[in-house]
């Protein structure tokens, strides 16, 4: 009787810790999404505000070399390749963001590298003037609300002790690793084969498969045929191809027939840590929250 009536106690208990108050965030503000990038609106140094990305794949965060000289920033003597997709070489040089103002969210000296954002601001059809990658997220909770065009901040996770709750059909969590700055979940299944896959919230595609992929995958005679697309990165224009995967399955979130696009050997992307890159095309039906201190990322489903 003593056992039967403890074991009632700790279920009760853990009931109760399941059951608790999601957390309420701190901050939040609203994002526009102007082609299936977030655009924030950020002052750097009380100067502003400038048109800034919101990308969880870019380490540290960047800033684009004519506004840098604009707000007076020391940027290094010694330049350094700045990886990313693109034929051309773009030159970063290390510099130091005096304060970032997000909303009545204000963090002091983030570290940064300024870029040339030309080719990007052309693409994105207006200036953006920044990007905020992890040096501005590490250590934060932050929750991106694509259906409702909100990003917030928590000092706690909204989903508390997720990672030692089962999934559901609409809730679902990944613990990650961070790999050569990139926020990697080990378990996507992609035509029936399991892939490391990067979540990229600086990604406008949908999925992104690497040469690497392609080959596991045994794709290459479909991305031979495949119709040619552009697209741009750091190192600016590259050529990748479009095409349709028969299946792609993350826990119990699975499609069918999805559009992906395949990347092509030398256009920057060889030797990644992970096979297919995830992007805000897939991601814009849920509410993504990224929890930094616990590695763990939560999809949720929004009806």
């Amino acid at each position: 009787m003593k056992q039967f009536a403890a074991s009632i106690f700790l279920l009760l208990a853990a009931t109760a810790v399941f059951s608790q108050t999601a957390a309420k965030p701190q901050f939040e503000i609203p994002f526009e999404f102007i082609h299936n990038q977030i655009v924030v609106e950020a002052k750097i140094g009380g100067k502003g505000p400038f048109k800034m990305l919101v990308d969880t794949n870019t380490d540290p965060s960047a800033i684009d070399i004519a506004t840098a000289r604009e707000l007076g920033l020391a940027v290094g003597d010694k330049g350094y390749a700045v990886s990313g997709g693109g034929n051309d070489a773009n030159v970063g040089y290390v510099t130091r963001l005096p304060s970032v103002e997000l909303g009545s969210l204000l963090t002091k000296d983030v570290a940064a590298a300024t870029i040339n954002l030309t080719k990007l601001s052309e693409r994105m059809g207006g200036p953006i003037q920044g990007v905020l990658g992890f040096s501005f997220l590490k250590d934060r909770i932050i929750q991106i609300d694509y259906p409702n065009s909100k990003l917030r901040f928590f000092a706690e996770s909204p989903y508390p002790r997720i990672q030692f709750s089962a999934n559901t059909v609409n809730t679902i969590a990944f613990p990650f690793k961070r790999e050569d700055g990139e926020v990697i979940i080990d378990s996507v299944y992609v035509n029936n084969e399991k892939l490391r896959a990067a979540l990229d919230t600086g990604s406008s595609s949908s999925f992104n498969l690497t040469p690497e992929a392609v080959a596991l995958l045994k794709l290459e005679d479909q991305v031979q045929a495949a119709e040619s697309t552009t697209s741009v990165g750091y190192n600016g224009v590259y050529e990748s191809k479009q095409g349709i995967l028969k299946s792609v399955r993350l826990g119990r979130i699975s499609v069918e027939s999805v559009r992906a696009e395949f990347w092509l050997p030398k256009t920057g992307h060889d030797n990644k840590k992970f096979q297919v890159n995830i992007g805000n095309e897939f991601f814009q039906d849920f509410v993504m929250t990224f929890d930094f201190k616990n590695k763990v990322v939560v999809f949720e489903k929004v009806d």
